[in-house]
């Protein structure tokens, strides 16, 4: 009897497999529904994986000595317009306004110029950008109303953060940037979020291209994002409009 009772408690290998696969079965269907609401929730995270320039090199720009071996003059490059050389006073068709009517934008509009930055022992110059609720119209772009390429920088998370909303921006909304007779309207054609830090410095020549001169009449905006960093830059471009036909 006592050898029938311990066999009686034997689980018998098959009830064991079907246990096993039936686990099994479990597990893949869990990995199944769990993990594509993971790859969503990453996905809908993600930074859209695009590009601008804050550090735009300049062919031919280099520190050279002037005087002697200590000098730390810099060689600027040709055509170059220092903040204080820019003609404020004679140029009528500089930006001096912008308002943004869909973020609630009016700001005023200063010129600024170039710094020098060093890096890996190469020169560089990196555009300033006013410190206050104001926008910087780069020197060496175009004035309104002209072809070319006018360029409006402005901070996002410092100083007012004139551009804090720029990101919100959408195909189409209305941009007025007046000069000191008259505005100009504008039409966004195209938002970029684009990776800047730790990029390599192929990638950040490339991204100036974004406020390099054109043939064509534009305006491009430059700033920061996201907001609680600086790692990637926002650009938003705007082609003329009629007034009213946006």
């Amino acid at each position: 009897m006592a050898k029938e009772d311990s066999d009686e408690k034997i689980v018998p290998l098959g009830v064991v497999l079907i246990t096993i696969g039936v686990m099994v079965v479990l597990l893949a269907a869990a990995v199944l529904f769990i993990n594509p609401s993971v790859a969503q929730s990453a996905s809908a995270n993600t930074p859209l994986p695009v590009v601008t320039v804050v550090i735009t090199p300049i062919p031919d720009a280099a520190a050279e000595a002037i005087a002697d071996e200590n000098s730390t003059e810099i060689t600027l490059p040709a055509g170059f317009v220092s903040l204080n050389d820019a003609p404020r006073a004679s140029l009528d068709n500089q930006p001096q306004r912008i308002v943004i009517p869909s973020i609630e934008v009016d700001a005023p509009v200063t010129d600024v110029s170039l710094g020098a930055v060093e890096s890996a022992g190469q020169t560089y110059y990196q555009w300033q950008v006013p410190e206050a609720y104001e926008v910087g119209w780069h020197n060496t772009s175009a004035p309104l109303g002209q072809p070319g390429n006018t360029v409006l920088n402005g901070h996002h998370n410092i100083y007012g953060e004139v551009f804090g909303r720029l990101v919100d921006l959408e195909v189409g909304a209305e941009i007025v940037v007046y000069d000191k007779t008259e505005p100009h309207h504008y039409s966004v054609a195209d938002v970029e979020i684009l990776p800047e830090r730790d990029q390599p410095l192929e990638v950040r020549q490339e991204n100036a291209s974004w406020i390099q001169p054109t043939d064509d009449e534009r305006i491009t905006l430059v700033t920061c994002w996201p907001h609680t960093d600086n790692s990637h830059r926002l650009i938003v471009v705007a082609y003329p409009t009629e007034p009213g036909s946006n």
